[in-house]
């Protein structure tokens, strides 16, 4: 058994929500992972169990799954059909993160 890594559409934030990944890119992944970069700042995972369902947020242990800079997240299994990133606050430029997903071969 055998991993391979691809490159995701980069989840791009720009007032409070994300645009949303989706089953067609989420497919069949093994594993997820965001990456921010250094001019982001604190956001919260939500995930849903359709593209266009409602939004809750991802919790582990109790708590909401945030990321932060400069920091990558890793999420696995990957046992939902949407996500997004959501925040408290609305930037003033667009927040652009890079993803990556791993897939069993």
């Amino acid at each position: 058994m055998g991993y391979y890594v691809k490159d995701l559409t980069p989840i791009t934030f720009t007032t409070s929500t994300s645009n949303v990944l989706v089953p067609a890119e989420l497919g069949d992944l093994e594993g997820l992972t965001i990456f921010a970069n250094a001019s982001s700042g604190v956001f919260t995972v939500q995930i849903a169990p359709t593209s266009d369902g409602t939004f809750a947020d991802l919790q582990s242990a109790g708590a909401d799954v945030t990321i932060t800079a400069p920091n990558a997240l890793v999420i696995s299994p990957v046992p939902f059909r949407a996500l997004r990133l959501a925040a408290t606050y609305t930037t003033s430029s667009a927040v652009s993160f890079p993803v990556q997903g791993t897939v069993v071969l």
